[in-house]
Order: structure tokens, then sequence, then C-alpha cells
């Protein structure tokens, strides 16, 4: 049988980890799936220096966001990404009183979660919609106020407005925060991006391969076989959901589902809309990337196979 091992850092990513590994199993493909000890690390949660893992050979891929990892391809080192589950910035914009539309945020006071890049993409946005330098920005650690607390700031009137990952809206919801729509805006690699070697990719074609095909099958299970996901929640993902959501029922297994479901993308492959704006948040604390073309990161021959293989089912 094909192996590869494959780390990841936040639990939440499990639910689709777990199935993907399912998928790749039916397919003749053991994935080693393990969560990896970020403490390890110089760099913290962020994750900017554990492509080391990929190029020391410790670990075969990385399943996790890769925005921290543009640095390595832009310096030389041969990472490539063969398929990303969501293309998209999946946040909720959350308001307190008296703001009713976008517009309304100017000369206002917006909260940010740090570390990650909800520290800097709602800036980057902002900016694209006009707004940037009419709004005061203030960060808030996980550290200080817990995992996505930062949103407590608008509840008590220290802030106006903030971004909250879809995963721990509900919370701020029902406290009386408000969902503000905004337009869809673009962010590649957010959830779970599959990131190896050109040696990895090379020499062990078969296998990412048929890891790049097991993707595409759980991103269609995921939406198409929500009892079969919810399963794989309840019996594997659970106790490590836990960490972050307490303990889980049955209707929070299933909602956590569906929040996940909504964020994947029809397909497992990046828009390029979405792999300039992960470049572009960067671009103020890396300089390695202002002459760097991010698409030299992707090998998108993979996606294109595993789309061959299933149109001509």
């Amino acid at each position: 049988m094909l192996t590869l091992s494959v780390t990841y850092r936040d639990v939440d990513r499990t639910p689709y980890l777990f199935l993907l590994r399912d998928c790749a199993k039916m397919r003749g493909l053991d994935l080693e799936i393990v969560r990896y000890d970020m403490s390890r690390l110089t760099s913290g949660p962020t994750g900017h220096d554990w492509g080391d893992l990929l190029i020391d050979g410790e670990i075969d891929v990385i399943a996790e966001n890769y925005w921290g990892l543009q640095s390595y391809r832009a310096r030389g080192l041969p990472l490539v990404c063969v398929a990303s589950t969501s293309s998209r910035w999946l946040e909720k914009l959350l308001v307190g009183p008296g703001i009713r539309s976008i517009g309304d945020l100017r000369g206002k006071r917006f909260a940010l979660r740090s570390p990650g890049p909800q520290a800097l993409l709602p800036q980057l946005w902002a900016a694209d919609i006009g707004l940037g330098s009419s709004i005061e920005f203030l960060t808030y650690s996980d550290r200080e106020y817990g995992r996505m607390g930062h949103w407590r700031k608008v509840l008590e009137g220290e802030c106006d407005a903030c971004f909250v990952t879809n995963l721990y809206a509900d919370d701020a919801l029902a406290a009386g925060l408000r969902e503000l729509p905004y337009e869809p805006y673009p962010f590649e690699g957010g959830t779970v991006t599959l990131t190896t070697t050109e040696e990895t990719a090379a020499h062990r074609a078969d296998a990412v391969q048929t890891l790049v095909d097991s993707a595409f099958d759980a991103s269609e299970l995921f939406r198409t076989d929500p009892a079969r996901v919810v399963g794989i929640m309840r019996s594997e993902c659970a106790e490590l959901l836990g960490e972050h959501f307490g303990a889980l029922d049955e209707t929070r297994l299933i909602r956590l589902q569906e929040i996940l479901r909504d964020e994947l993308s029809d397909q497992p492959v990046p828009t390029p809309e979405g792999v300039s704006i992960a470049r572009r948040i960067r671009l103020g604390s890396a300089p390695e990337l202002q002459r760097y073309n991010p698409m030299i990161m992707w090998d998108l021959g993979f996606a294109r196979r595993a789309i061959e293989k299933r149109s001509s089912r």
C-alpha cells in the first residue's frame, strides 16, 4: 500500500482530515495523520518555519494553511502546494449597535485577533474597499482573551466590529452581536492546503496523485454524505474538537459539520485571486515576497488529472 505522513496543527481541521484519510484508504493510500507539536518551532503558532519539517524529510505533507510557508518558495526552497480546500475568507463580520452598513465602519474601531491571518487580512480587506485609513484597528491576543475571544471587545463597546471565524461565531451572535453581510473576499489556503516538496511530488507521484484524488472525494462527500462525516466526528474527532468547543452533543456536531461543509470550495483547487491575497497579507513582514510570483508554488497537474478522471466517470 502507498503511504504518506500528513501533519496538522489545528484540531478544527480534523473532520476533513479524518474523512480524507478514509477516502485515501479506499484508494489504496495509507495516510498517517499526525498532530504536530508547534512548541518545537521558533516561530510559534503562525508556522512560518515549519516548512523545515518538509525540507528535512521528517514528514511528507503539511495539511494546514500555507500563507506562512510562501517564504520558503520565495527563498528558492522546493515546497509545492497540490490542493486547497477553500479560496475565500471564512469569517463573519460581526458588529455592535449603530453599524448598519459597511460604510458605517468609517471612523470606527475594529478588533483584530492575534496570532494568525486575522491580525492582517481585515486591514487589507478594509483598504481594498476604500476604508483602510478611516478605521482604527486594535489587536487582542488569544492568550489574554481566549481563542477567538476578541469579539468580546465589541460586545463591551470598546470596539465596533470584528471578523470571527465561522466556527466560533455562534457564541458571539448569541451574546448579542449582529452579522453584517459583505461581499465574498478571496483568500487561499485558510483551512487545509496540501503542501509537500518537489522531491516527494516527483518520486512518490502515485501517492501524491492518490492524495489529491482523495481530496476531491473528501470535499464532495463532506457536502453529500453528512451522516458519514458526523459519524467520523463523533468517533474520532470529538475529544480533539472538545479542546476548543467543550463537550459536544449530537446537535453541536451536526452544526459544526454544516459550518465546515459550507466553507469548502466545490473542488480543492486554488483561485488566482485567493493566492494573490495570501501573498499580499505578508508583504509587510516578509520582504522576500516583494518580487515573488506565488503561482510558482502551485503544482496543479495532480488536480488536473483528478478532474479528468472524475469527468470521465
